[in-house]
């Protein structure tokens, strides 16, 4: 997976190095995809076989402290869509579509609220919402309840009891932490989890958001535990969110939420899917959505290039 189109990285003006890969066609019409809690831009291979068969370039750029990219202390979520833009700006790319994963859904909505001439369009998929509003917070396990409440009140006891573990367990033993989470996650993730590419991908994909330790990670809880700074009803840009109904890690409530409050934004609940399920089998479902809100004309895929991804007709609400 090493090779030059995952291992790219772009000088940013304050001298931070962001990391990303590129997957898919190098031609293609550009949607920028962002990883979740934790992860890196190896995440978006999941995609790669969508993006191949309809044309699509897609960029995967890691948050500060993850894989490649370099640290940034006081780091803000308002601060991403600058670091967007000069991921754009060094490819020539002045209008691009966004998709967020998990974590990386907040990261989708900034871009299109500090960017709404560039951003076409947006695909927050199983994304979390808010958790500045306790029914939010409160709708999750009490692992993930526990350690934003942590990140809070004590940084410290963060780290000791969520980052050292995480990490060790990312060097160490990706792929029998990967099967132990999917065995207590059941049904549709098991499945897709345990299968053996997508168990590899993910492997790798933990080990690289660790590659500097769990600053990364530990950075996202504390970022998420707060207000964003934006609202979503201030939002101009088309919105589809995407959430399995089973979704045990980041619940539907979530991107309901958000939904309710972003007029003119779709939502699309897909019975029996959860929280690795949805991506990996509508990839195709969802880059063609992007791909319908920014008006563009998909090239028809090529003789032998990689089949969909389980195609999902997406009706709005």
């Amino acid at each position: 997976m090493a090779d030059d189109d995952t291992n790219r990285t772009l000088t940013l003006p304050d001298g931070r190095q962001l990391g990303y890969a590129r997957y898919g066609c190098a031609e293609g019409y550009p949607v920028v995809y962002f990883h979740g809690l934790p992860g890196s831009r190896y995440e978006c291979r999941l995609l790669q076989d969508a993006a191949g068969a309809l044309g699509v370039r897609i960029l995967a750029p890691e948050r500060p402290g993850y894989g490649l990219s370099t640290r940034q202390p006081g780091r803000r979520l308002s601060q991403w869509p600058q670091d967007i833009t000069a991921l754009a700006d060094s490819l020539d790319i002045e209008t691009f579509s966004v998709v967020g994963v998990s974590a990386g859904g907040p990261c989708a909505l900034a871009c299109a609220h500090a960017l709404p001439r560039r951003v076409a369009g947006v695909a927050v998929v199983c994304g979390l919402g808010p958790l500045n509003q306790a029914p939010l917070r409160r709708s999750m396990s009490w692992t993930a309840r526990f350690a934003f409440y942590l990140a809070e009140a004590a940084p410290g006891a963060l780290r000791a009891l969520y980052g050292l573990p995480l990490n060790a367990l990312a060097r160490l033993t990706p792929a029998a932490a990967l099967r132990a989470f999917a065995l207590s996650l059941g049904g549709a993730d098991r499945k897709v989890l345990l299968q053996p590419k997508v168990l590899k991908l993910l492997s790798a994909n933990l080990q690289e958001a660790f590659r500097q330790g769990a600053h990364g990670a530990l950075q996202d809880v504390a970022i998420y535990r707060h207000p964003w700074g934006f609202e979503a009803k201030d939002i101009a840009v088309p919105v589809h969110f995407w959430h399995g109904n089973a979704d045990r890690i980041v619940p539907p409530l979530h991107s309901q939420y958000l939904h309710d409050r972003l007029p003119g934004s779709r939502l699309s609940l897909v019975p029996g899917e959860g929280h690795f399920s949805l991506p990996v089998r509508h990839a195709t479902a969802i880059l063609e959505t992007l791909l319908a809100e920014a008006g563009s004309a998909a090239p028809s895929p090529a003789a032998g290039s990689a089949p969909h991804l389980s195609p999902f007709s997406a009706p709005p609400r």
